[in-house]
């Protein structure tokens, strides 16, 4: 009887040169591999060359392949240091709740972090709501006079809020710089317009404001910054129990092996460490732990031990049957006051945007969320 055929796994798909370079490196370790252009995985990879190896040489494969990434520079070190420093903070107000605990916590860490601070107020244009039909003098004239109404109370309650804002700087003998901007139109478009401009290293901004319509955890205008800015986003719920980013102890990095984890950790690291912080990396996995989870939660673990050594995280791969009930359980049994994570457009932590998971978990975790961007 002829010995049964060793199973042949897709591990990943890279360009051509890549993919060679890689055959080469796994060949000089002893491990057969296999290259082809053919789609095994069903659209799991877009394009490029699968790389397949035997099944039992998986996990060594692949801790090559995650040691590869560094030595050819996929996340260079330079590229990190770039994004690091946050040095302006864009707040958006509507002088709601939410969005005056997001000034609290934009001071804190402007004062820590020797940042800036932008504030943002975007008030109702009610031209972008009415057809250009009525033409009449008295409309044109009330619709002028609401509108200078409307700048001048905007206008007293942002530099009045600047200015309380500069007194609590004052007092913690900080010199934070504290500018404003107000605008009329439609909030979550003139914020993110604000944002390609001004260029912040953060936003923070509440996660509903006034007027809110919308059941979920994030409203709609702060769902959108999300989604539509490049910058790092740090939402806090309007019921947050906590009034400062010094309040915070123990803060979850919830990752599902993004390619932007190492850069996004680092990013997430520069923003706490003036802080007396803890920072808890963890992966849900579903069913069982699987072997390709450790070799990149350690891969991880690696990378971030030797660019911040004297950064203690913990690194952890919970098993549930759940992703939202293992992150649940975890940040409940780890007394965690802040969740981040990288949003992005596959996987598991994709479904914590979706309206109906955001509003049966996030919203009653009721934690500041740090939102980072894939890169």
């Amino acid at each position: 009887m002829e010995p049964q055929e060793e199973k042949i796994v897709v591990i990943a798909r890279h360009s051509n040169s890549r993919a060679l370079l890689l055959q080469s490196r796994l060949a000089a370790e002893g491990i057969e591999c296999f290259l082809s252009h053919q789609n095994l995985l069903q659209g799991a990879f877009s394009s490029g060359v699968e790389i397949r190896v035997k099944k039992s040489d998986v996990e060594k494969a692949l801790r090559l392949i995650e040691q590869s990434k560094a030595e050819h520079g996929i996340q260079k070190e330079a590229a990190v240091k770039s994004l690091r420093s946050v040095r302006k903070i864009l707040v958006p107000v509507d002088f709601s709740d939410a969005s005056l605990k997001a000034c609290s916590f934009a001071l804190g860490l402007a004062t820590k972090l020797k940042a800036e601070i932008k504030l943002l107020h975007v008030y109702y244009n009610p031209v972008i709501d009415i057809a250009p039909f009525d033409t009449s003098h008295a409309y044109q004239v009330n619709l002028v006079n609401y509108l200078h109404e409307a700048e001048q109370n905007a206008r007293h309650q942002l530099v009045n809020l600047a200015k309380e804002l500069k007194a609590k700087a004052k007092k913690k003998k900080s010199d934070t710089r504290i500018t404003y901007s107000l605008t009329n139109g439609i909030a979550a478009d003139e914020i993110i317009a604000k944002s390609r401009n001004y260029k912040p290293g953060l936003i923070v901004i509440g996660t509903r404001g006034i007027g809110h319509q919308t059941g979920g955890f994030l409203g709609s205008v702060t769902a959108k910054v999300i989604e539509k800015t490049a910058a790092p986003v740090l939402a806090i719920p309007e019921n947050c129990r906590y009034t400062s980013v010094e309040n915070l102890k123990n803060v979850l990095y919830a990752t599902d092996f993004d390619e932007s984890d190492h850069l996004n950790m680092s990013r997430l690291i520069n923003l706490l460490h003036p802080f007396d912080t803890a920072l808890f990396c963890v992966h849900v996995s579903i069913g069982l732990r699987k072997s390709w989870q450790k070799v990149k939660m350690d891969s991880l673990e690696y990378f971030m031990e030797k660019e911040y050594p004297k950064y203690p995280v913990k690194y952890e791969i919970v098993v549930s049957d759940d992703i939202i009930n293992g992150l649940e359980t975890y940040m409940r049994n780890q007394s965690i006051d802040v969740i981040a994570l990288t949003n992005h457009n596959r996987g598991l932590l994709a479904k914590l945007f979706t309206p109906s998971i955001t509003k049966m978990v996030l919203g009653r975790i009721n934690k500041p969320l740090f939102v980072f961007k894939s890169s």
